[in-house]
């Protein structure tokens, strides 16, 4: 079964907002942020005196500037191609773009059916290997013109996951 759809900017943020508590990004964007801010502190201590309260209030603006940046760049970023999903007995592909990947099925971790979309999370192959992070497909409503066919794509999916891998 094949779909076809796009995703604004807003749900792009909104889809990384929402995975960011399944995530391992979840446990390294703290760190990206207690990095940066201690940079700025020891940036800001390095001429030889002592650290103010206000290097302090410095370093934390930035910690959090920091944040902002990161989405706003994945707002900017973030694919509005269409975007093309099919599923079949050996997995998930997905074209946007000139983009392409492939991921079977014992790869995917999870498969959630909200009010809203399908998620359908799992790493993707790139190169010659999978990476580490995951990847998820925000597929919305509106990706399905049918009014079964949401349901018929989920139960697919859920179909082809249990009956095991049938190729790598």
């Amino acid at each position: 079964m094949t779909i076809k759809y796009s995703l604004t900017k807003a749900e792009i943020v909104r889809a990384f907002l929402a995975g960011l508590g399944r995530s391992k990004s979840l446990a390294i964007i703290p760190i990206y942020v207690v990095g940066l801010g201690l940079l700025v502190l020891a940036m800001r201590g390095a001429n030889s005196r002592s650290v103010t309260f206000r290097d302090f209030i410095v370093a934390i603006l930035w910690a959090i500037g920091g944040v902002l940046f990161m989405h706003l760049w994945l707002f900017i970023r973030g694919k509005t191609d269409e975007r093309t999903v099919t599923v079949s007995p050996e997995g998930i592909s997905t074209t946007i773009g000139r983009l392409s990947g492939k991921v079977p099925w014992k790869k995917v971790k999870l498969v959630t059916d909200t009010s809203e979309h399908a998620v359908i999370e799992g790493p993707m192959l790139k190169g010659d290997g999978w990476t580490t992070t995951g990847n998820a497909f925000y597929i919305p409503n509106r990706a399905f013109p049918e009014a079964g066919q949401r349901a018929q794509f989920i139960s697919l999916i859920n179909q082809w996951r249990n009956a095991g891998p049938v190729s790598d």
